[in-house]
């Protein structure tokens, strides 16, 4: 065993314990979290120096981070979370070393804020408790399918039994941190970490048509619109965040969310040569200890997303761009293609904490064009309407309540073929925030009066429910009543809105406010203006 050595260091021992921490400082695991950095630093310096027992989470936070003497632990955890974070980037780093001897191993043990010094140790590590690792020859292959509309990507398997993975896992166990099992067509379940094996983007054939990739997943997944993705490939760092039970908001697919991909990873997607409409989702989930009545969690985490070199989002923020943690966000970008080598290179890179994904989708699209987006506000299922055209499963809201009527109010008219937009409906006081890529657009707001109809007892006719619609802010209706407009009820009355622009975040947000009763809509497009 490594004789191990926490205080009291000679000179030569500092020396090469100041040489282990600069190398630790500059490695690809800490280099990009300039908070863990400086506290690896703090605290091995203070073990060396100090005396033993003195390093204690209040006088780290008023030293370090500079919070009043009297602060609450209970209140600011962000010692202890810190202490979490390096406690699992050394388990990182030195696994990934794959056993290689080190003069020092430096350790942060649990419990503890003095670092520990093992002397002749190997590089061989288990992850800490909060973390799990899946060996490659745990994670079986998944099936390949070929589904209508997205070819689905085969899961990853090595044949390779390396020493450093039978050692990893031997300790796995023997630590009892957990015991995962991890077969084709089962779901990762419960809150841990896991870190699955990435695919080969150079020797795979260019996949074509829709591709949709939920990240960390092993299982073919169908969302609520009847879409299907595939579960992840084509990466390359990085490690798996699961919160089997986290609510997310604004999505009838929260499986999709609880999938989180961080740290700096990268994605080389094989592609045919076409043009792409880009998608990427993302939902903030870990961010708890940051978040409190005074604070949303804003500015923790910031990142930038680049594609083939080019920027996508820079100091790219979650919890800003959505408006909250634990909410689904999607941002969309046109023309995307792939590069010379046939590899659409999809780079994320950390500036404060670590860089998340939870989604792809790539969508084959005309060049400068992008897809209608045609929401069927109520129903949890996507349709295709008389034209041809799809409707996807209500998307994008928060607040407000789903309807769905046992009989339709409007009334069949050569005028409105399609009925099936009017028998469910989203009401109360709600939004809507609809991703789009940059540009100008045409927003049709689709309505029925089923409710305050004359029919109904004590209530209907004119001014029975009276509301205002914004977007991004700016009023698009004020005082709208259904029934007036489309001059009764049971009527379908649209209302198109031309030049709409997305907000900084590339969302179209559309506020439903009750004025008498409560607001609704039956159906929302969004389509791109022609230049």
């Amino acid at each position: 065993m490594p004789e191990k050595e926490q205080t009291g260091l000679d000179e030569s021992r500092q020396q090469i314990v100041g040489a282990e921490l600069s190398r630790l400082l500059e490695s690809p695991t800490f280099r990009n979290s300039k908070r863990c950095r400086e506290f690896l630093e703090y605290t091995v310096q203070h073990t060396m120096t100090g005396p033993s027992g003195t390093l204690k989470e209040r006088s780290i936070g008023v030293e370090l981070f500079h919070l009043p003497p009297d602060f609450d632990t209970g209140e600011h955890t962000i010692v202890r979370v810190t202490a979490n974070e390096v406690r699992k980037k050394l388990a990182r780093h030195y696994l990934a070393e794959n056993g290689n001897p080190h003069a020092v191993r430096i350790d942060l043990p649990p419990g503890s804020y003095s670092a520990e010094f093992a002397w002749g140790a190997t590089a061989a590590v288990t992850q800490p408790p909060e973390e799990v690792l899946i060996p490659e020859e745990v994670v079986a292959p998944a099936e390949t399918q070929v589904l209508p509309e997205t070819q689905v990507l085969e899961a990853p398997v090595s044949s390779k039994r390396s020493a450093w993975v039978l050692a990893a896992t031997f300790l796995v166990i023997a630590a009892s941190i957990a015991v995962w099992r991890w077969p084709a067509a089962k779901p990762v379940a419960g809150d841990a970490k896991v870190t699955p094996v990435a695919g080969s983007a150079l020797a795979a054939t260019p996949v074509s048509g829709t591709v949709r990739i939920i990240v960390g997943s092993a299982n073919v997944y169908s969302d609520r619109s009847g879409r299907p993705w595939g579960p992840d490939q084509f990466f390359s760092g990085g490690s798996l965040f699961v919160r089997s039970s986290a609510r997310i908001l604004r999505t009838l697919d929260p499986d999709i969310y609880r999938h989180v991909r961080q740290g700096e990873f990268r994605y080389d997607i094989p592609l045919q040569p076409d043009n792409y409409e880009l998608h990427l989702h993302f939902a903030e989930t870990g961010l708890a200890d940051f978040i409190s009545a005074e604070s949303s969690g804003e500015g923790q985490r910031l990142f930038s997303v680049s594609a083939n070199g080019k920027t996508l989002l820079q100091s790219f923020d979650v919890v800003a761009d959505a408006d909250g943690a634990n909410t689904s966000d999607e941002r969309i970008f046109r023309d995307i293609s792939p590069a010379g080598d046939g590899l659409l290179h999809l780079n994320f890179t950390p500036s404060r904490g670590t860089a998340v994904l939870s989604g792809i989708e790539l969508i084959p699209v005309g060049r400068g064009k992008v897809r209608p987006i045609r929401i069927r506000a109520g129903w949890t299922t996507g349709w295709q309407d008389a034209r041809g055209q799809q409707w996807q499963a209500d998307s994008y809201f928060l607040g407000g309540n789903a309807l769905v009527r046992t009989t339709n109010p409007a009334r069949e008219s050569d005028s409105f073929p399609d009925m099936g937009i009017y028998a469910a409906e989203r009401w109360g006081h709600f939004t809507y925030a609809i991703p789009v890529a940059e540009g100008r657009y045409k927003v049709t707001l689709r309505f029925c009066e089923g409710h305050y109809g004359r029919g109904n007892t004590g209530v209907g006719g004119l001014g029975s429910r009276v509301f205002d619609v914004y977007s991004n802010g700016v009023a698009l209706m004020r005082n709208f009543d259904i029934f007036k407009q489309a001059g009764g009820e049971g009527r379908p009355v649209d209302r198109t809105f031309t030049g709409i622009r997305p907000n900084a975040q590339g969302k179209i947000v559309l506020s439903f406010v009750p004025i008498t009763s409560m607001a609704c809509v039956n159906g929302i497009e969004v389509i791109e203006e022609s230049n």
